[in-house]
């Protein structure tokens, strides 16, 4: 998995947090506590009719008895809870396999060396999001495995597993995106806003669906339903762009596509993220860090970030994710989502109607606590469970949970609601029933050609030719190309590559998104500060390196620019002194080079528009879509090769 780095800071912040704040305060235990002595899980016959003895009591009980309603067994199950069982169902920290060696050694010094199976076996933790670079094969067994130490705990409760999205290319996506090697490749989420092609979406879904069942994963921490209204967010990225109508319909085919009709055996919840809609960051940072926490609306536009979640309610999202930032002047405090009552409680549950699970954006108790920074971590707990979440991403510690109820601070009936909703989503998806997944079967069910091509596809619809002067494009093939920013063996399947740019008949420059320098952290804090490396600043103008070479190269040749456009760029120099300029988000080269010389003709059409100068993107809100005031291409522009 490439882009890995992001979270090893992210998760060095949190390690910080807890050599800090927590390990002296609170020692954890080290007991190799791994499975209950109760034994191995046996199957029970009743009407020709298998089940799973999970609580290895010798019957069947309700929560086992697949006939029954799924209220039913939450509650039979419930029932038979402690309360560290019951509150270890509100936690979903990582598991990694074949991880960075540095990312290993940072998470185990958070983790005070306990493993996951320990986690799982003494904890009671079900949920896990993954994190690593192994083969799709090597996932499968690895969570296999896992869930043969849930089976043989008390209760046999099985594991969620989840993951970031897997199915960007090599260089697509950005943070918190990620290229699995071994599954099928798909643009953006911004390309796949380009090619306003819900049914393709749709699609993606139901592959992306069965690549992630086949290795075991039944949560995607995705789709971002947040709006690209501001050009400097560091996390437009993620989106699918900047209007909430074209998100509430691309989220409403992602989610269908992932879940289906109705939650079964064959479903993948989608987590939708982020609520109520991350996109206007004050200045464009990004809440990761402090310097980032303000989320501001000086349009008056809150209500329109609501669209895209209120879609995804009406289609049946079961789990959503609260963003990071304090929504300044939206609610009766100035608090981080997660501690805010009137964003989870009287916003998302009364008025939305959303029923589901609520679970934290990643360490927003030990990392990212914005507007409560000077509450104890039990205060923040606390707090945030007021506020209305059901589970914890990224944290580890529910002893601290579960201190709170023991000590009257917390009702066990208020972690009896949340764990209501865990457990129903568990029982939905079939995971009492089974669990585990084939690994000789794996191979057979991700990378399908037929998935690899409609990925391709898919790259292809997504390409958006913002100008072609005089017809330049698409080129002829077999003529002398110098290539920058590509891989010449790709392109040599087009053209005969020349080592001089002088000596071509045209240049190919590609520029990947624009990032110059790095947002500030906004606290001195080390790992803060190395965090802060991985986003950029707020400057949308490429560099003098990058204006050098399109000057070089557009008065020695003749100049075609292709603009990586995961994040806005001021792209008035590049548009002036190329012949050809293409948009793409997060596509291969091949597909690039189909489109520049003829084989592919673009349809793709832009997400957000493209801001003419920093100065107008200054001006404009952060809150409303595509308000500068003379954007160089406007949202919607997309050309297409004119055919006789």
């Amino acid at each position: 998995m490439k882009k890995f780095t992001l979270y090893l800071l992210i998760f060095a912040l949190l390690a910080l947090g807890l050599w800090a704040l927590n390990i002296f305060l609170k020692p954890v235990s080290h007991a190799k506590v791994l499975m209950s002595s109760n034994g191995e899980v046996e199957t029970l016959i009743e009407e020709n009719k298998s089940f799973r003895d999970l609580n290895k009591n010798g019957k069947l009980d309700i929560y086992e008895d697949s006939r029954q309603p799924v209220s039913a067994r939450v509650e039979d199950l419930l029932s038979q809870m402690t309360i560290e069982e019951k509150v270890g169902q509100m936690f979903h920290p990582p598991v990694l396999i074949k991880p960075d060696i540095l990312f290993r050694s940072f998470l185990d010094a958070m983790n005070g060396g306990i493993t996951e199976d320990e986690f799982i076996a003494s904890k009671h933790i079900s949920h896990f999001n993954f994190y690593g670079e192994a083969a799709p094969i090597e996932i499968a067994e690895r969570l296999n495995a896992l869930q043969k130490v849930a089976e043989e705990t008390r209760l046999g409760i099985p594991v969620t597993f989840s993951t970031d999205p897997l199915h960007e290319v090599p260089r697509g996506g950005g943070i918190a995106a990620f290229s699995l090697d071994g599954i099928s490749k798909w643009p953006s989420q911004l390309g796949f806003a380009a090619t306003r092609d819900p049914k393709l979406i749709f699609e993606f879904g139901q592959i992306a669906s069965a690549e992630y069942r086949a290795m075991g994963f039944r949560t995607g921490l995705h789709p971002m339903s947040d709006l690209a209204t501001e050009p400097r967010w560091a996390r437009n990225f993620g989106t699918f762009g900047s209007n909430a109508d074209l998100s509430s319909e691309m989220t409403v085919a992602y989610v269908k596509g992932f879940q289906g009709n109705e939650i079964d055996e064959n479903s993948v919840h989608t987590m939708v993220k982020h609520f109520p809609g991350g996109g206007p960051q004050e200045g464009g940072l990004d809440p990761h860090l402090k310097s980032g926490e303000n989320q501001v609306y000086p349009g008056n536009n809150f209500d329109y970030h609501l669209k895209p979640f209120q879609a995804a309610i009406d289609s049946g999202m079961k789990v959503v994710m609260p963003y990071y930032g304090i929504p300044v002047g939206q609610t009766d405090e100035d608090v981080a989502m997660a501690f805010n009552k009137y964003i989870l409680t009287d916003l998302l549950r009364e008025k939305m109607n959303f029923e589901g699970v609520i679970c934290t954006d990643w360490g927003v108790i030990e990392g990212r606590h914005w507007g409560v920074d000077n509450l104890s971590i039990i205060d923040r707990y606390e707090k945030s469970i007021n506020a209305g979440v059901d589970q914890y991403g990224g944290e580890n510690k529910p002893e601290y949970v579960v201190e709170l109820v023991k000590n009257g601070k917390v009702t066990e009936s208020r972690i009896d609601e949340s764990v209501r909703r865990i457990l129903k989503n568990k029982f939905e998806l079939g995971l009492f029933e089974q669990p585990f997944v084939e690994v000789s079967n794996v191979q057979k069910l991700v990378n399908k050609k037929e998935y690899i091509e409609l990925g391709l596809e898919a790259q292809r619809k997504s390409i958006v030719l913002l100008s072609n002067k005089n017809n330049t494009l698409p080129l002829k093939k077999n003529i002398k190309i110098f290539v920058d920013g590509m891989d010449e063996l790709e392109v040599s399947k087009f053209a005969d590559i020349v080592n001089d740019h002088r000596e071509a008949d045209y240049v190919l420059l590609f520029l990947n998104t624009v990032f110059n320098g790095n947002q500030p952290s906004g606290i001195d804090r080390v790992l803060d500060n190395m965090l802060s490396t991985m986003f950029p600043n707020m400057d949308l103008n490429y560099n003098q390196e990058i204006s050098a070479k399109i000057e070089k190269y557009s008065s020695d040749s003749k100049l075609i620019v292709i603009s990586d456009l995961n994040r806005p760029a001021i792209l008035n120099e590049a548009n002036e002194k190329s012949l050809g300029l293409i948009g793409t988000f997060g596509v291969q080269d091949r597909v690039i080079l189909e489109t520049v010389f003829g084989d592919n003709n673009p349809t793709g059409k832009l997400p957000f528009e493209m801001p003419s100068s920093m100065e107008e993107v200054l001006d404009q809100n952060p809150d409303v879509p595509d308000d500068t005031a003379n954007p160089i291409f406007s949202f919607g522009h997309g050309l297409s090769y004119q055919t006789e």
